[in-house]
């Protein structure tokens, strides 16, 4: 591994969401919002009180990248897809809400991530956000060894669909 763990600092909530909407070209929907309701009732849900924003990710290319389906932002069909990618508004998401990943990121300390919910893809989504919460030291003792070996998957598996370094260069 050609990174050192300690490299990995919890992200500010603000760098999250610069990723989500910049990278993920996740577009930012009020917590408040009625269409959502179904989502943030979820019991996995952070506490209303906690949360930093609620975004949803509906762009074919990335909720294909987000499957597995496309490997890597650089691959040459996601390229071609990105380019056929359809934008809509707020006001027409109700329209992709079944087939769109819906995120809500929290956070309990301040303007650090600390929590994270998601609805819809998945496992490449749970890397990108678990290495967004940073490393922890904690990870160290033996009675985390599962979670410091998810860690370094998630690293592998960011690098390998060519996000890493905007987390790196985010935190």
């Amino acid at each position: 591994m050609k990174y050192q763990l300690v490299e990995f600092l919890p992200m500010k909530v603000k760098e999250v969401e610069r990723l989500l909407l910049e990278d993920l070209k996740a577009i930012k929907v009020s917590p408040e919002d009625e269409r959502l309701k179904y989502h943030l009732n979820d019991p996995f849900c952070p506490d209303k009180n906690i949360i930093y924003g609620v975004y949803i990710i509906y762009k074919q290319s990335l909720i294909q990248l987000l499957e597995g389906k496309i490997q890597s932002i650089e691959n040459d069909r996601f390229k071609e897809m990105k380019k056929k990618d359809a934008t809509i508004s707020l006001e027409d998401i109700e329209y992709i809400l079944d087939i769109a990943t819906v995120i809500v990121l929290a956070s309990e300390r301040g303007n650090l991530l600390t929590n994270y919910f998601y609805s819809g893809t998945g496992e490449k989504l749970d890397s990108i956000l678990n290495l967004c919460i940073g490393y922890s030291e904690e990870l160290e003792n033996k009675k985390y060894r599962h979670s410091l070996q998810r860690f370094k998957n998630d690293i592998k598996m960011v690098e390998r669909m060519g996000l890493l370094h905007r987390i790196l260069d985010g935190s």
